[in-house]
C-alpha cells in the first residue's frame, strides 16, 4: 500500500513538471518596476529558507532540499520533495495615488534522491519562476506642432509574461569536510510589452499600438561549495552535536537567446482598439540577453535537530545586463540576510508544538533598480513554521512575509507587501533495493 503511495505521488510530480510551463504564463507580479530588465526576479528557494531571511549558503539539509547551493545534495540521506506556493497582497503608494493588488503564483516543485546510503553524493532537479512581469503605466508627454504649437497625448504600457527555470543539479562530498556541487538551469518563457500612443481625437490623428514579444532560452549554472563539520560538546547523557557550515555559490555571467517578434499598427482616431492597419511587422529578430554574474556566500551553525542561526551575502552584476545590446536602468545589487530556527524537542511524540520547527529572518537589498537617479532598495521580516506530518520527517511549511521595497521621493512608487508562503515537503527513503523480502 505503501509504495502505491508513493507510486502516485510520483506519477503526480511529473504531471505537474509537464504542466508548470503553462502555469507560469500567469502573472506573478503587478509592479511596475517590472518594465526594466527582464522583470521582477523571483527567490527561488523553499519555504523553510525563505523564512529564515532567504539564507542558504550555510545550510544542509539531510530532510530537505536547497537547491540554492548544489554542494548540499551531498547531505541528503533520504528522497526529499517539495513543492511551494506563495500569495502576495501589496500596496503601492505614490506621491499622487496609491492602488492595491494582490497576486498568486506555484513557487517551485523540487525532487532530491541521495546516490547510496552514505551521504556522499546526490542529486537534485525541479523547476521554479525565474522573473516577472506585469505592468501598467501611464504617461503623459507632448511634441511640437505647427497649429497649435503642442499636441499632448498619452502612452499607455503594458507588460505581461516572465521566465522560468528548470535545473538539474549535481552535489558530491569530496572530502569529509568539503563539498562540491553544481547545477544547470534552462532558462525559458515570454514577455510581452505593449504601448499605445493615444494621441485626441480632435487632432486628428492615428492612434498607435507597438507589440513587442521576446521569446528568450538558455543556459546558466551554479558552481557551489560548502565546508562543514560536527563536533561533540559534553560526555554520555549531556553530550550535544553541533554543525558548523561555510558555503558560496557563483553563477558566471551567460547569454541567453532571444526571438523578438515586433508589430507596429495604426488604430482609428480616438480608439484604443481595432486595427487600420499594419505599418511594420518584423518576427525574425535575434538577439541575446547577457545574464550577470553572481554570487552568494553564507555561514550557518547549531546545536544538531534543535536550532541553527544563519546569514548570508549576495551580490549581482546587473550594470553588465545588456538587452540587444542595450543596457537598462539597473546597477549592481548587494545585499544580506540573516535568521533562525529552533525545534524544542524533536522527539517529543505526545506534544506536537514541541516538534513544530519554529523560524525567524531579515532581509536587506540594494536591489538591481535605479529610477530617476534614485536607488530602489528593498527590507523584510520573516517568520514561519514547519509542521510534522504523522510521524515521519515530512512536513506542512507555512511562513509569512511583510517587504517594503522603494520610496516615493523622485516621483518613485513604494511598494509594501505582505506574503503567504505554503510549502509542502515529502521526505522518505526511496528507490533503496531490500536485502530480504
Amino acid at each position: 500500500m505503501l509504495n502505491k503511495a508513493k507510486g502516485l505521488i510520483i506519477l503526480g510530480l511529473i504531471i505537474g513538471l509537464n504542466t508548470f510551463t503553462g502555469l507560469y504564463s500567469q502573472n506573478i507580479t503587478k509592479s511596475p518596476y517590472s518594465i526594466i530588465g527582464i522583470g521582477d526576479i523571483v527567490f527561488a528557494g523553499n519555504t523553510a529558507n525563505y523564512t529564515m531571511g532567504q539564507v542558504t549558503q550555510g545550510r544542509r539539509g539531510i530532510y530537505n532540499i536547497n537547491m540554492l547551493n548544489p554542494a548540499s545534495y551531498s547531505g541528503l540521506l533520504i528522497t526529499n520533495i517539495e513543492a511551494g506556493a506563495t500569495y502576495s497582497q501589496g500596496h503601492f503608494k505614490g506621491s499622487a495615488q496609491s492602488n492595491d493588488v494582490n497576486t498568486a503564483w506555484i513557487a517551485y516543485l523540487n525532487f532530491a534522491v541521495p546516490i547510496g546510503n552514505k551521504g556522499k553524493q546526490g542529486i537534485s532537479f525541479g523547476i521554479s519562476p525565474f522573473s516577472g512581469v506585469g505592468y501598467n503605466i501611464w504617461t503623459a508627454d507632448s511634441f511640437p506642432n505647427d497649429s497649435p504649437a503642442y499636441i499632448h497625448y498619452q502612452d499607455y504600457m503594458k507588460g505581461r509574461g516572465g521566465l522560468s527555470q528548470f535545473y538539474m543539479g549535481y552535489g558530491l562530498k569530496v572530502h569529509r569536510n568539503i563539498s562540491l556541487g553544481v547545477n544547470a538551469n534552462y532558462i525559458f518563457g515570454q514577455t510581452k510589452n505593449t504601448t499605445q500612443r493615444l494621441i485626441p481625437s480632435q487632432y486628428f490623428m492615428f492612434n498607435t499600438n507597438e507589440d513587442k514579444i521576446n521569446y528568450i532560452h538558455g543556459w546558466t549554472y551554479d558552481l557551489g561549495i560548502q565546508v562543514h563539520d560536527t563536533l561533540t560538546i559534553g560526555q554520555g547523557a549531556k553530550a550535544k552535536d553541533y554543525e558548523w557550515v561555510l558555503g558560496a555559490t557563483l553563477t558566471p555571467a551567460s547569454n541567453l537567446s532571444v526571438e523578438q517578434s515586433y508589430i507596429l499598427r495604426s488604430l482609428p482616431i480616438g480608439s484604443t482598439s481595432g486595427i487600420k492597419d499594419t505599418v511594420f511587422n518584423n518576427s525574425n529578430i535575434t538577439g541575446t540577453v547577457n545574464a550577470p554574474m553572481s554570487w552568494k556566500a553564507g555561514i550557518g551553525f547549531g546545536q544538531v535537530e534543535k536550532w541553527q542561526i544563519a546569514a548570508d551575502i549576495k551580490g549581482t552584476n546587473w550594470s553588465n545586463y545588456r538587452s540587444f545590446g542595450a543596457s537598462d536602468s539597473l546597477r549592481n545589487s548587494f545585499g544580506f540576510g540573516v535568521g533562525g530556527c529552533f525545534t524544542p524537542d524533536f522527539r517529543n511524540a505526545k506534544n506536537l508544538l514541541k516538534r513544530v520547527e519554529y523560524r525567524a529572518g531579515f532581509r536587506y537589498e540594494q536591489s538591481n533598480l535605479s529610477v530617476n537617479g534614485t536607488g530602489v532598495n528593498v527590507w523584510a521580516v520573516t517568520a514561519g513554521f514547519g509542521i510534522p506530518l504523522a510521524k515521519s520527517r515530512s512536513k506542512l511549511n507555512l511562513g509569512f512575509e511583510y517587504m517594503e521595497r522603494g520610496t516615493t521621493d523622485n516621483g518613485l512608487i513604494q511598494e509594501n507587501y505582505f506574503r503567504v508562503i505554503v510549502g509542502i515537503s515529502f521526505a522518505d527513503k526511496w528507490f533503496y533495493r531490500h536485502r530480504y523480502d
